[in-house]
């Protein structure tokens, strides 16, 4: 191989490296693509049919049409320099050769570094599992390890050697469709806790000899949040505050019918009491007794012999 041809060559692969790195990945039947600022990506939109038109709309609003042959075999596609400003959403509307609704699609493009978290939010289920992954923007590159940093807890390296059946802690375990040769870094939590919530820290070497990091927010959905012992504490919580309203109503409910019995016979007590003495009858009225006059007595000096001896009485 001459000179020229060596340079060719490399200049070739240096080419594919810095224009076809960028990763695609389906997240939940969404494309996202991960890519490296200034760099040449391809945002494409595809159907098993005809396409009469397509045309793509940007995050911003700018629109972007497409005309080629590809159109006839489902295919349409445009070439940009990503940049921040292309971060975002982007729309596709499709038209086929029949006239109607049109068809759309979704793709999420992502400028970013070297290693990125493939969704920077994730929302799970409690006690159920979920996957935290990362991946390299420069093709498949490997990696030389992979950790992770939880919001709680020891932070930990993982490879394809932690399986299912050996997880780290009992928690952690390496997914198997993802690979570090492929520049994968991911774990699986087998199921999901209160505490896993918060931020992740996903870190992997690369050939330059540095450590690359991303992180990922992880959510728990609804009521799931609560860990059992919290939920189990707010159950018998409620519970006890149910009893004690209960206890309490009862007890109201008694005392109103013991002062409702009480108050009858207070009333009649009362009135009793405060009753009006009935004037008693002439009949039963004593009449006052007449004074009795007490006889007079005089006392008269000795008279002549033909005075009476006897006592006279004056009249009252």
């Amino acid at each position: 191989m001459s000179k020229y041809n060596s340079i060719l060559v490399l200049l070739t692969v240096n080419y594919l490296l810095n224009t076809e790195a960028f990763r695609v990945f389906d997240v939940n039947g969404v494309e996202n693509i991960l890519a490296l600022e200034n760099e040449q990506i391809n945002i494409e939109c595809k159907t098993d049919m005809a396409m009469a038109y397509c045309g793509f709309i940007h995050p911003t609003g700018k629109r972007y049409s497409f005309s080629g042959t590809t159109l006839n075999v489902g295919h349409c596609a445009i070439k940009i320099k990503a940049t921040k400003n292309d971060t975002g959403t982007w729309r596709c509307h499709i038209g086929t050769k029949a006239t109607g609704v049109e068809m759309m699609q979704t793709i999420q493009v992502r400028v970013v570094r070297q290693l990125a978290a493939i969704q920077k939010n994730i929302t799970a289920v409690h006690g159920k599992p979920v996957t935290l992954a990362c991946a390299t923007t420069k093709g498949l590159m490997p990696l030389s390890y992979c950790r992770f940093e939880p919001p709680i807890g020891q932070p930990f390296s993982i490879n394809s050697e932690v399986t299912r059946t050996n997880p780290i802690l009992g928690r952690y375990f390496f997914p198997s469709n993802k690979s570090l040769d492929r520049g994968d870094c991911a774990v699986t939590i087998r199921k999901v806790k209160y505490e896993d919530v918060g931020a992740w820290t996903c870190g992997a070497g690369l050939d330059d000899g540095q450590e690359h990091i991303d992180f990922i927010q992880l959510d728990v959905e609804g009521l799931y949040a609560m860990s059992t012992a919290s939920a189990t504490g707010i159950t018998f919580g409620a519970i006890g505050i149910i009893a004690l309203l209960a206890a309490l109503g009862f007890f109201a409910w008694k005392q109103r019918r013991v002062l409702g019995a009480m108050r009858p016979e207070a009333e009649e007590a009362k009135g009793h009491e405060l009753e009006e003495i009935p004037a008693a009858s002439p009949s039963s009225q004593s009449t006052p007794r007449p004074a009795r006059s007490l006889p007079r007595v005089e006392i008269e000096s000795p008279s002549e012999p033909s005075a009476s001896p006897l006592l006279t009485q004056s009249e009252s």
